[in-house]
C-alpha cells in the first residue's frame, strides 16, 4: 500500500491498492472456477464444457415443474459466452472467461450487461425501464405504512438524473449511464470514502493506527479481502 515507504497511505496510494485488490479478486475468481470447467485440461473452456458442468443434470433430466427456467438461463449464458468469446471459436481462454464471469469490467461487454439488466427489470417487455419497474427492482411495498425515505429519494433520482430525456422511462443509453457511468471511478470513490471515514486528523493521509481504528469500516467496504490484508505487514 505504502509505495513510497513514508509511513503513510495517501488517497492515491489507497486508490491504486484498491484497484490492485479488485483485479486480484477477479483473477482469483477465474482461477478458482477454471479447474471446474476445463474438463479436458486443454487450457481453454468450451461452451459445451461450461454448459455440461452448469446444466448437466437438467439436460439429462429436464424439469418443467421448477421455479427456474433453465432453458432461458442457458440461452442467456450462451449469448454472454459468445460476446466474451472475441475470436468466435466458442472456446474461452482465461481473458475471455474473465469477461464472461465479470462482464462489468470489460469494455466490449457493456452492451450485454445493459441488455441483461433491462431484461431483469423491464417487466412489461417494452424495451424500457419505467419508474415503477425501477423502484420495483429495489423495493416492494407490503401495503402497510409509508415508504422508506430512500425510496422517495430514488424516485427523485430517476426523474432528475436517470431519465435524461424526461420521457418517463430509461432507454439503453440511460440504463448504461446508470449502471456503468463513464465518469465514475469506483476505486476513487471508495478511496475518498475510506479516507473521509478514517483520516482522524484530516491531514489527507492515513497511518496504520488510523486504518486499524476504523477496521470495521474497511472490512465492510466493497474492497475484497481488505480485512485480511490489513493483518499482513507487507501490505501496508
Amino acid at each position: 500500500m505504502d509505495r513510497n515507504q513514508d509511513g503513510f497511505i495517501s488517497e492515491e496510494e489507497l486508490k491504486d491498492w484498491i484497484k490492485s485488490v479488485q483485479k486480484k479478486h477477479i483473477s482469483d475468481s477465474v482461477e478458482h472456477q477454471w479447474k471446474d470447467f476445463d474438463l479436458n485440461g486443454d487450457g481453454v473452456i468450451s461452451w459445451d464444457e461450461y454448459k455440461n458442468v452448469t446444466y448437466g443434470s437438467y439436460l439429462e433430466d429436464p424439469q418443467t415443474d421448477t421455479e427456474y427456467n433453465y432453458d432461458q438461463m442457458m440461452l442467456r449464458d450462451e449469448r454472454r459466452f459468445r460476446v466474451a468469446d472475441t475470436n468466435g471459436d466458442l472456446m474461452a481462454d482465461k481473458q475471455e472467461f474473465s469477461a464472461f464471469l465479470h462482464p462489468e469490467d470489460h469494455q466490449h461487454m457493456k452492451d450485454i450487461v445493459v441488455q441483461e439488466t433491462m431484461e431483469d427489470i423491464d417487466k412489461n417487455g417494452d424495451g424500457f425501464i419505467d419508474l415503477k419497474e425501477y423502484i420495483g427492482d429495489m423495493y416492494t411495498s407490503d401495503g402497510e405504512g409509508e415508504e422508506p425515505e430512500w425510496v422517495a429519494t430514488e424516485r427523485q433520482q430517476f426523474s432528475e438524473f436517470r431519465d435524461k430525456n424526461n420521457d418517463g422511462k430509461m432507454d439503453k443509453e440511460e440504463t448504461l449511464d446508470w449502471i456503468l457511468p463513464s465518469d465514475y471511478d469506483h476505486a476513487e470513490a471508495e478511496a475518498k470514502h475510506l479516507m473521509h471515514e478514517a483520516d482522524a486528523n484530516q491531514d489527507g493521509k492515513l497511518t496504520k493506527k488510523e486504518i486499524l481504528n476504523k477496521y470495521d469500516t474497511f472490512v465492510g467496504s466493497q474492497v475484497t479481502n481488505f480485512g485480511e490484508a490489513l493483518l499482513r505487514h507487507d501490505e501496508f
